[in-house]
């Protein structure tokens, strides 16, 4: 909780500076900004559980997470477009919960989306934050 909280706050902040730096204010409603962060936000914190669950050190978690994480975000479509990317790539697209938070993000943020407009963003994120989740939980074994 208090790294969502952090995650949270920093949001905040990004949009704060969005706005009074670039002008750049949010065009549809901020509370789908801060529920399509939050299931960003259980995707990645579940993820990075699995991800220390399986390693023997920290380290190793470390450079296995900066692999992970550069990876979705290269093919999230943040940079270029999806469909410009070879076949292959593009299927990844539909396992990366990055695909669908930036998708839905710019659909709030700049095109005034509403509920129906990132149904299906926002259930694909629930869906892989869950199963992410469980798999976290199942694999999680107390030190003693």
């Amino acid at each position: 909780m208090p790294y969502w909280l952090v995650a949270l706050l920093l949001i905040t902040v990004c949009l704060l500076l969005a706005q009074l730096i670039y002008g750049i204010g949010c065009q549809g409603s901020l509370i789908w900004v801060y529920v399509l962060a939050l299931l960003l936000a259980l995707f990645f914190s579940s993820f990075g559980l699995i991800v220390s669950n399986y390693s023997d050190t920290m380290q190793q978690a470390i450079f296995v997470m900066w692999f992970f994480v550069i990876m979705m975000l290269l093919l999230s479509g943040l940079f270029t477009p999806t469909r410009s990317m070879p076949e292959w790539a593009y299927l990844t697209t539909y396992v990366n919960p990055m695909h669908y938070f930036i998708d839905a993000i710019r659909t709030v943020y700049i095109r005034g989306g509403s509920f129906e407009s990132i149904a299906p963003q926002l259930g694909a994120l629930l869906g892989i934050g869950l199963c992410i989740g469980g798999w976290a939980i199942a694999s999680y074994k107390k030190n003693s």
